[in-house]
């Protein structure tokens, strides 16, 4: 993955700081550039700002919020440009969804292919390696809780498919609330061949599905490698992930309830499987 390269400039130089603040930086049409994306969220902008391999460009803030960034800034030692608009300007750039009065505007994080996740994870043969795989989950929403609840319960990364699942946005980011900066995320190009390669390498694959067989209490005995894997919000697993796992397993509900939400499946079912990890 590639390391932060910042920007150099001198806008924080005890000198004169108040003359060297950008107050009208133009934007194309009034929109980010293309390779651009607003980050909002106090505890998001915080997460990113401390994460090396986030590229950033610049942050907005009212000038109310001004001396509280420009000290943020300063005390992370970064060399970040910082640009003073108002809340309805603000408004506007965030596709008006809450802000807080900051955004940052930064690229997003590159995705890692799972060679180099089996690469990055290969010295380390004493602990089992967790991953969870998301089969065509295209909410950002549901994606960013579930990215947020991967770093909770201790999973090495989480991968989605290339196609049919959601880009990093505003929303995505915000629903992780900062994880998706300290989780490792994967881009698989090939869920069918990307299943064989982690089989290959000694996992464990689990599909989650209502029709499963046995129940998720089988996780908490599990010692090796895992990858769990979730399907769509409507369809679930695709027919050939459910023929190509290891195992089909269902959480218990009540019969009166036709299912979960998938940002809900997934917290259970990796709470199931952290248990082996809390007892050890």
């Amino acid at each position: 993955m590639k390391k932060n390269s910042n920007r150099k400039n001198n806008y924080f130089d005890k000198a004169d700081t108040s003359q060297k603040i950008k107050k009208n930086i133009k934007f194309n049409n009034g929109s980010l550039k293309t390779n651009q994306i607003p980050i909002a969220g106090i505890h998001s902008i915080f997460s990113a700002l401390k994460n090396k391999n986030r590229k950033l460009h610049y942050l907005i803030t009212t000038n109310t919020n001004l001396p509280k960034w420009k000290d943020e800034i300063n005390k992370l030692k970064l060399n970040l440009d910082i640009e003073v608009k108002t809340k309805e300007e603000m408004d506007k750039i965030n596709n008006y969804k809450p802000h807080q009065n900051v955004i940052l505007i930064t690229e997003p994080l590159q995705r890692m292919s799972l060679d180099e996740f089996l690469f990055d994870h290969r010295p380390n043969n004493k602990n089992p390696i967790r991953i969870i795989l998301l089969d065509e989950v295209t909410d950002p929403q549901n994606v960013g809780a579930i990215i947020r609840s991967a770093l909770a319960f201790n999973m090495n990364g989480l991968a989605l498919s290339q196609r049919n699942s959601p880009q990093e946005t505003s929303a995505l980011n915000k629903a992780s609330s900062g994880a998706i900066e300290k989780l490792q995320i994967i881009e698989l190009s090939n869920m069918s061949r990307e299943i064989k390669k982690l089989q290959k390498y000694d996992f464990n694959v689990y599909g989650l599905a209502g029709e499963g067989e046995n129940d998720i209490y089988e996780l908490e005995n599990e010692t090796g490698n895992v990858a769990l894997i979730l399907g769509s919000e409507g369809k679930g697993l695709r027919r050939l992930t459910r023929e190509q796992v290891d195992h089909l397993i269902k959480i218990p509900i009540n019969n009166e309830s036709n299912s979960l939400n998938v940002s809900n499946a997934a917290s259970v079912a990796m709470f199931q499987l952290q248990k082996n990890i809390i007892k050890n």
